[in-house]
C-alpha cells in the first residue's frame, strides 16, 4: 500500500544541505599566515640585546601557527583562488624565519652564560643623546696615584668662606661612595649574563659615567678621576674614583663586592 503522504524533494534537498558543515574558506586561512608570519619576524628582531651580545629571548609558537594556517590555505585553495595560495606561501616563509630567529637567539643567550658570544641579529635600542663628546677612560693599570701636593709658598691665603659649589672632605668622601654603589646597581642591571664592557666613558654635563653608546650608569661630582679596569674574559670589573677637591679615593670590585675607602 503506498506511503500516504511522501515528503518534497525540495525539502529533502534542503534538509540534506543545512547538514553540511560550514568549511572556513581559504583566503581566511591564508590571511591569518601572513599575519602572524609577519609577527614572528617582529618579535624575532627585537630580542633584546645590549653592544651586540644578547642578553634575553623571545620564544613563541606563533611562527609555527602561521606555517599551519600557511599549509592548509594552500591546500584548500590548490584548484581556487592564486591570491589566498601566494599568501598562505609567504605566510609560511616568514613564520619560518621568525621560527629560526627566535631559536638561534635561545642559543645565543645560552652560550653567553659559558662565555661564547654569538653575534645578535636583533635590531639594537635607538638611544640619542645631545651632550658633548665624552672622554674616554683608559683601563687602569696600577694603583691609583694621589693628587700632587701642592707647595705651600704657592698658595694664597686661604679665604674664610669656600668657593661656591665646593665640597667638605666628608661631602666629596660620600658622593664617591653613592656613585660608586650606583654605578654597580646599573652594571649588574645592564650586564646580568656577566659579561662587562671592556671600557666606560665619563660625559660632562653633567658629570656622568656611561657605555660607550652614551646611556648613562652614576653621576659623578665635578672633576673625578675614574680609573676602570675589566678581566681578561669581560667576567669582573674594578673602579677607583678620586676626588678633585680633596683626593678621596673610593674603590669597587665586583670580585669582592663591597666599597672600599682609601
Amino acid at each position: 500500500m503506498p506511503p500516504l503522504y511522501a515528503p518534497s524533494p525540495l525539502l529533502t534537498a534542503a534538509s540534506a544541505t543545512d547538514c553540511t558543515p560550514p568549511r572556513t574558506r581559504p583566503w581566511a586561512f591564508a590571511t591569518l599566515s601572513m599575519l602572524l608570519g609577519l609577527g614572528s619576524v617582529v618579535l624575532a628582531l627585537v630580542e633584546p640585546q645590549h653592544q651586540g651580545v644578547p642578553s634575553g629571548f623571545i620564544v613563541s609558537t606563533i611562527g609555527v601557527t602561521a606555517i599551519v594556517c600557511g599549509v592548509q590555505a594552500v591546500r584548500r585553495a590548490r584548484w581556487g583562488s592564486v591570491v589566498s595560495r601566494a599568501f598562505g606561501r609567504v605566510g609560511i616563509v616568514l613564520g619560518a624565519v621568525g621560527s629560526a630567529l627566535m631559536l638561534y637567539a635561545l642559543l645565543a643567550f645560552g652560550l653567553v652564560s659559558v662565555g661564547v658570544q654569538l653575534p645578535a641579529l636583533s635590531l639594537p635600542a635607538l638611544t640619542s643623546t645631545t651632550t658633548p663628546a665624552p672622554s674616554v677612560v683608559e683601563p687602569d693599570t696600577g694603583t691609583a696615584a694621589p693628587p700632587p701636593a701642592a707647595d705651600p709658598a704657592a698658595v694664597p691665603e686661604a679665604s674664610s668662606e669656600q668657593p661656591s659649589g665646593a665640597l667638605t672632605v666628608d661631602g666629596e668622601h660620600n658622593a664617591l661612595m653613592q656613585s660608586a654603589g650606583t654605578l654597580s646597581f646599573a652594571m649588574r642591571q645592564y650586564f646580568p649574563s656577566g659579561v662587562y664592557p671592556s671600557e666606560l666613558v665619563v660625559a660632562e654635563q653633567p658629570s656622568r659615567l656611561a657605555l660607550t653608546d652614551g646611556t648613562g650608569l652614576a653621576s659623578l661630582p665635578e672633576g673625578t678621576r675614574v680609573l676602570y679596569s675589566v678581566a681578561a674574559d669581560r667576567s669582573a670589573w674594578s673602579v677607583t674614583l678620586v676626588g678633585s677637591q680633596h683626593g678621596s679615593v673610593v674603590t669597587y670590585s665586583s670580585a669582592v663586592g663591597t666599597i672600599q675607602a682609601g
